[in-house]
């Protein structure tokens, strides 16, 4: 494995990391709120973005990488900010789901900005489904909001 990477491998590696990361927040998120109904739908967010994990997982092998492993820490630091924002704010609910945007927009932009679908149709036709998801991510949790 070469000890640099490609702008595409690199690409690759951080769209998987903040697909899984994302996914992780969104599902850690579920499990610090009370209201079941908002838990069930960030729940179903969690699932349908974890089904990028695999694919992109893949690409990240195809190009010649190692998957990086996500960093438990952040994942903490996510439930605790979860908790935060829930005892702290007025509006717990539009707090923690602005929280999820928040947390999209930095995968929202590495796929915006990769060159990675110029290898394959088969990599353009998963960010582009990636970014749709994303999209309709977006449009839930703002229905959400109310």
């Amino acid at each position: 494995m070469p000890i640099l990477r490609t702008d595409d491998q690199a690409d690759s590696i951080e769209i998987l990391k903040l697909i899984v990361e994302t996914k992780d927040y969104y599902r850690e998120i579920a499990n610090v709120l009370e209201d079941g109904e908002l838990a069930n739908k960030l729940e179903t967010i969690a699932d349908e973005r974890a089904s990028f994990i695999e694919p992109f997982e893949k690409v990240v092998k195809e190009l010649g990488e190692l998957p990086a492993k996500p960093d438990p820490d952040k994942t903490l630091m996510q439930v605790i900010e979860g908790e935060l924002t829930k005892l702290f704010s007025v509006d717990a609910k539009n707090a923690i789901l602005d929280k999820c945007l928040q947390e999209d927009e930095a995968l929202e932009t590495a796929v915006k900005n990769t060159q990675l679908g110029q290898q394959s149709a088969e990599y353009q036709r998963l960010l582009d489904e990636l970014t749709e998801n994303i999209s309709d991510t977006e449009k839930t949790v703002h229905a959400l909001k109310g």
